[in-house]
């Protein structure tokens, strides 16, 4: 039926005979356990059905370009961009087989949706639209596999264009502090082929990357500064037999044939402060929020088999070496756990739960008891019906590795490409280290929802020395960027002028301003908060100690309220600040301790 009705038969036809006159070397990609590697982002896959991309670039970044070879008649073989509308139907004839044109880059939006800004269809727009569930028969969600790997396929190619025309459209852009710029400008005079800055590429959209989730990290701790580390750590992963999944499933779907259904899921990471009057203070409060243990069939039965079902882990070990979580013959969930009579808290920065010995219960064809049990919040379990990990943060020091958890960023792995049936321990292998995209995430991304949800606006405050705020210029155009940086002001400089006309700012610390006042950008001026300043934290960014000048100072703008000019910060004990590190140190800001100095 292809025949007749596909227009791209002819080369489908013409690729099976180059194919059959020049066999090509079958090859295999093995995934690889590295223990020197961040085991939350390089874990290798555990399931054997998942489709997924693997691909190599900067901080995880998908790649513009592929090799898409297309032969016509004849021997001569063509490469296409993924940007061509005949890439998807030729890529994918079952899903297209009438060989409809996809997306393009002159496609319109119909009358009703076009605005102004707006005449073209993006290429995400398009996918989005693509995927959307409509009443009657859809090739595309019923092609199972087929259907998640376009849906993989269309993100990588989505993402790719848009980070490429971001490289495209900002090779000229760059980045110079202020007083650098005018240096550089006094230079130029002498030396007209010198270039100034350094050049940027600002993918600040691109959510996932190492500075994203580092920025986002570093926004947490400012909530933990400002509310105490959070007292319960969750893990909440999908359970494909909800009623809600298999009642949207077609014919003979299953629920990993519909990402666009079960999107976002597998799992989600929270975190959770509690209400002051329900803080978790002992190893008693640790018992009403946590459980470890199986339940009484007899007094709670159908708790007793949601944990059973979703909270018993592995068996692993001796029981069953085969297990996903073993490594190099031990579980690297540390499970079985030992029997404990009694809650231990703050153990090393970890809470030991309460396992008590009891009689074993058959959960398949294992014998399982307490040691097996992963932690879990009873009320929660029941009304979710789903596997949900709960954890108390018992330190500070787990908190840190509670939320760089969740911050990882995106998953990796290792793999090698070797020849099919070839034995590889004497020979020279290609060891990638890739990024790995799997339906779920991809789908995410494609709906454009967001990765992380935080409960507060964290406003993100600038700190720098005096005339050495960054500025950033289209290259040529260094003498209009000074221009402009002389009349606006940056969060900090705003402060000091905030402070002399406003005197009810005096007593707040640089910090604590968002909370009470806006930071307008067109006017560069900090104005009063009509309302909602109460989820909003100020955050100063972190600073190396390397930067030695910028790192003393951001201490004293900690230390100092009111300030109306960095004069007023620098000057200590009356005498005019000009090594910012001395000055500190004479300052009684420290105070001593067994581990060193402490602000």
């Amino acid at each position: 039926m292809l025949r007749e009705i596909n227009p791209f038969a002819q080369s489908y036809l013409e690729m099976h005979r180059l194919v059959q006159e020049h066999p090509t070397t079958s090859v295999k990609m093995v995934f690889l356990e590295d223990k020197n590697l961040d085991m939350r982002r390089y874990n290798a896959p555990t399931l054997c059905t998942e489709v997924a991309a693997i691909f190599l670039g900067d901080n995880g970044e998908p790649p513009a370009n592929r090799d898409i070879c297309v032969n016509p008649v004849g021997d001569t073989c063509q490469s296409i961009s993924p940007l061509n509308q005949c890439c998807d139907p030729m890529t994918y004839p079952l899903l297209f087989p009438r060989g409809e044109c996809s997306w393009n880059t002159g496609m319109e939006h119909v009358e009703e949706r076009r605005t102004a800004k707006r005449t073209r269809v993006t290429q995400l727009q398009y996918y989005a639209y693509r995927l959307s569930q409509r009443n009657g028969f859809s090739i595309l969600h019923n092609s199972g596999k087929l259907f998640q790997q376009y849906i993989v396929d269309a993100y990588v190619k989505t993402e790719g264009s848009r980070l490429h025309f971001l490289r495209q459209n900002q090779k000229d852009l760059r980045i110079e502090l202020y007083r650098g710029l005018l240096d550089a400008l006094e230079c130029r005079a002498h030396n007209e082929n010198m270039r100034t800055g350094k050049l940027i590429i600002l993918p600040s959209s691109f959510q996932g990357s190492p500075r994203h989730m580092q920025q986002n990290y570093q926004d947490e701790m400012a909530m933990v500064r400002k509310f105490g580390k959070p007292d319960l750590f969750l893990t909440f992963t999908c359970n494909p037999s909800w009623s809600e999944i298999l009642n949207s499933m077609e014919g003979v779907q299953r629920p990993e044939d519909r990402p666009d259904i079960i999107r976002g899921l597998p799992h989600a990471h929270i975190l959770l402060t509690l209400d002051s009057e329900r803080k978790i203070r002992t190893k008693h409060d640790i018992d009403k929020f946590v459980s470890a243990e199986l339940p009484d069939p007899c007094t709670d039965l159908r708790l007793f088999q949601i944990v059973t079902k979703c909270m018993v882990h592995g068996p692993c070990g001796t029981i069953n070496i085969n297990s996903p979580c073993m490594r190099d013959g031990q579980c690297c969930k540390s499970f079985p756990k030992q029997f404990k009579d009694d809650t231990e808290e703050n153990v090393n920065g970890y809470t030991i739960y309460r396992r008590r010995a009891t009689e074993p219960v058959q959960v398949g064809k294992y014998s399982i008891d307490n040691r097996w049990v992963a932690p879990y919040n009873p009320w929660l379990l029941k009304k979710i019906n789903a596997h949900i990990n709960v954890e108390v943060c018992a330190s500070v020091k787990s908190v840190k590795y509670l939320y760089k958890y969740v911050y990882k960023g995106h998953d990796a792995v290792s793999v090698k490409i070797q020849k099919e049936g070839a034995l590889d321990h004497d020979e020279i292998l290609s060891f990638v280290e890739g990024r790995y995209v799997s339906v779920p995430e991809a789908m995410w991304r494609l709906n454009e929802f967001n990765l992380s949800h935080k409960s507060h606006t964290v406003v993100r405050l600038a700190v720098h020395l005096p005339q050495q705020q960054p500025i950033v210029y289209q290259d040529g155009q260094e003498a209009q960027a000074i221009q402009r940086a002389a009349l606006r002001k940056t969060t900090l400089t705003s402060w000091f002028e905030l402070n002399k006309n406003d005197p009810s700012a005096h007593n707040l610390s640089y910090s604590d301003i968002p909370q009470y006042y806006v930071f307008d950008k067109s006017t560069t001026n900090w104005k009063k908060r009509q309302r909602g300043g109460q989820n909003v934290i100020g955050r100063l960014p972190v600073v190396s100690i390397l930067d030695t000048e910028r790192y003393y100072l951001r201490m004293l703008i900690l230390r100092k309220s009111g300030a109306i000019s960095f004069d007023d910060i620098l000057t200590v004990n009356g005498l005019d600040a000009l090594n910012i590190n001395k000055h500190v140190r004479s300052m009684e800001f420290f105070e001593v301790t067994s581990s060193g100095m402490m602000l």
